[in-house]
């Protein structure tokens, strides 16, 4: 079994798998050579507050919240407007603040994996983004008014490495080799290891089905959405 995250490609490529694919889109045309990986960069931060500060009415653990809007977003440290189009990030409560993260920046097809964690260069965001995440916090909820005075600037986000769709793919790539392949999808897949168990074991799994590799030359895509974000 192979799940590796943003080194997915390396050893995709490794395997003998392809790095280009045929994609038959909802018009039942083949699309030949499209790139089946592309990297992201996630952009993330965190605000240094009582995690009590973001809980549900009743005191417990909220969700994740990920919002996308068209409505302006206004800089709360200097007034300006920082986009007057589309936008989105999204939030969770944490152990020492509140973190999350805006729109990812498309890297393109090849990205600067090494080193691994905050001492690569793209863990670190600048101030655009401090002042995008913590404004559109502001927005969201009246409590994060002032949340650009409290964000901790430290390394955070890093690299994503996302399908030719922007799914995961969970697969038999190889006979030998069964593929995870998460598409940064994270969180949203806690359940997914009982279905691969049960599909290594020699069962098959409804719900992974439609995540199989051919659903891309048998054109049975997923549905696209309007999110800024690839992962939506």
């Amino acid at each position: 079994m192979l799940a590796v995250g943003p080194w997915i490609k390396q050893l995709w490529t490794a395997l003998g798998l392809p790095n280009k694919v045929a994609v038959r889109d909802p018009n039942w045309q083949l699309v030949e050579d499209l790139e089946m990986w592309t990297y992201w960069r996630l952009q993330e931060g965190e605000i240094e507050v009582d995690p009590k500060m973001f809980v549900t009415a009743e005191g417990n653990t909220p969700p994740v919240i990920h919002v996308d809007s068209i409505e302006p977003l206004i800089s709360t440290s200097t007034g300006n407007v920082i986009n007057n189009s589309s936008w989105g990030i999204y939030f969770k409560q944490d152990r020492e603040g509140v973190q999350g993260g805006a729109v990812p920046e498309n890297m393109g097809h090849e990205a600067q994996l090494d080193p691994y964690g905050p001492e690569n260069p793209y863990y670190v965001v600048d101030e655009n983004f401090i002042d995008y995440w913590t404004s559109a916090l502001a927005h969201c909820m009246n409590r994060f008014d002032d949340a650009h005075t409290h964000y901790r600037n430290e390394p955070s986000g890093g690299i994503g490495a996302f399908t030719v769709d922007n799914f995961p793919v969970f697969d038999w790539m190889l006979p030998n080799v069964y593929v995870v392949a998460d598409s940064n999808h994270g969180y949203k897949m806690i359940g997914v290891g009982k279905e691969v168990a049960r599909t290594l074991v020699g069962d098959e799994s409804s719900v992974l089905h439609p995540f199989r590799f051919s659903r891309y030359a048998e054109g049975d895509l997923h549905p696209t959405s309007n999110s800024p974000f690839p992962w939506a």
